[in-house]
């Protein structure tokens, strides 16, 4: 686990996060205390089936672009 705190931005909002494990095709992460995996399908990233709770779009794609840089 990379303990280093990261920060997704959305337009005027931050949320911050840490990333658990990052495979080809799937990204876990850790946002405040809650547990998310990412998965891709296609071209595109989307909440695991198994969350327990859902991701908005918009925060996965900032997820992603801050774990790619």
């Amino acid at each position: 686990m990379n303990n280093e705190k990261l920060a997704a931005n959305t337009g005027n909002r931050t949320f911050y996060f840490y990333l658990v494990q990052q495979k080809e095709n799937e990204i876990s992460i850790t946002m405040y205390n809650t547990p998310y995996t990412l998965i891709k399908v296609g071209d595109n990233w989307q909440n695991a089936p198994g969350n327990y709770f859902s991701m908005a779009q918009h925060l996965i794609d900032a997820v992603i672009e801050t774990v790619a840089n």
